[in-house]
């Protein structure tokens, strides 16, 4: 393979901790500037050693749960959406919450909530979708040897319901936290929200950018006749008509013509420009008034255009200094809570006497505290 970037089209992640774990994967196969977008689905890297065909590296990203799909594929926008995950677990905790801060301040406003399964009902279905959102990432990042946010979530959420789970079969009010498992899940979700939307700004302005290109060309034969090509057969010094009314295909010099050429989409100005002989000319921009031949100067990334979307995605998927870190800490934070979890349950059972109950909500009660919810939103909150 060349050393030139390489994207490809995923289907199937949901949040970064997908992303994240395809990063991660691709990494450790030897590949380099490595960039995943869990919002547009864009995978790029730049191979140069690795040795690994395109299709070794397309079964790989499938192995983890993932499909790489092609450009012509029919890829429609999913039903079950972040967006719907986020209302329906908002509808299904707000009442717990509101229960909680209720009683905290010793009002009796939402009696019925005193039920300890009429909370369980309602904190299954946001249980649910936190299982399968965050569960899916987390198993992948298991697998490929990896630890992230997506793990201390769906631990620190699965503890708190299994805790209140065993706390309502025994009796035990003061184990009941069901709003503590769906307050996790939703304010993470919250977190995702926040993110994507803040991507998909960028996805919009990039989008914006790439309609300026062109798919076809006028190309002047050596004969003078002129036919229709495709954007992708220019070539270098091949000479083009644009006509009034046209965008100019790609970047160029005029070597016959004069016109009045709308160039905002590069300078912002909305006064056309006179370009005569020998100017250059931009892919993308318009000719307001006038005919002109060019001859073709730059091509396909070179161009112009193609490098000022380059940069608004690179601007995109560059990971600020804060993410890093909050990715460097949930790598050994993870395993560091589960020992503490595990020495917790059995110091507490061996050495100090303690009922197994007792020492199993201990160890629970860990998982719980140590769940970086407030991470989960500040992060991407910061992001934004």
């Amino acid at each position: 393979m060349s050393s030139k970037i390489v994207e490809l089209k995923v289907d199937g992640m949901t949040c970064n901790g997908c992303a994240s774990n395809i990063n991660r994967f691709l990494e450790k196969k030897g590949l380099e500037q490595v960039s995943v977008n869990f919002s547009t689905g864009e995978v790029r890297f730049v191979d140069d050693h690795s040795g690994l065909t395109i299709e070794e590296i397309k079964a790989g990203i499938n192995k983890l749960g993932f499909q790489v799909i092609s450009g012509t594929d029919d890829h429609a926008k999913p039903f079950w959406t972040l967006e719907k995950k986020l209302i329906i677990s908002v509808i299904f905790t707000l009442p717990l919450l509101l229960h909680h801060l209720t009683m905290s301040v010793g009002l009796h406003w939402l009696h019925p909530l005193n039920n300890p399964w009429l909370q369980f009902a309602l904190t299954v279905p946001v249980y649910l979708i936190g299982f399968f959102h965050f569960g899916k990432s987390s198993w992948a990042a298991i697998k490929n040897g990896n630890t992230h946010m997506d793990v201390l979530i769906f631990i620190g959420s699965t503890a708190a319901f299994i805790y209140s789970i065993l706390g309502t079969i025994w009796g035990e009010a003061d184990y009941i936290f069901y709003e503590t498992a769906a307050m996790i899940i939703t304010l993470v979700l919250v977190g995702n929200w926040l993110e994507h939307r803040s991507v998909q700004q960028t996805t919009t302005a990039i989008a914006e950018l790439g309609s300026l290109q062109v798919a076809k060309a006028q190309k002047i034969m050596p004969s003078g006749t002129v036919i229709t090509i495709d954007k992708d057969d220019i070539e270098i010094h091949d000479q083009l008509q644009v006509n009034e009314g046209d965008k100019i295909p790609t970047d160029g010099k005029i070597f016959s013509g004069h016109a009045l050429i709308d160039e905002s989409m590069l300078t912002g100005e909305s006064v056309p420009v006179e370009k005569r002989q020998g100017d250059a000319v931009f892919g993308g921009s318009i000719i307001v008034d006038g005919n002109l031949k060019i001859q073709v100067t730059e091509i396909g990334r070179n161009t112009l255009l193609s490098q000022m979307i380059e940069l608004v995605k690179t601007a995109q998927q560059d990971k600020p200094a804060i993410q890093r870190l909050a990715d460097k800490i949930s790598g050994v934070f993870v395993p560091m809570v589960l020992i503490i979890a595990l020495l917790t349950f059995l110091l507490s059972y061996f050495v100090f006497g303690i009922i197994f109950q007792k020492a199993l909500m201990n160890s629970i009660a860990v998982l719980v505290i140590s769940c970086p919810c407030a991470m989960g939103l500040a992060t991407p909150t910061a992001v934004m």
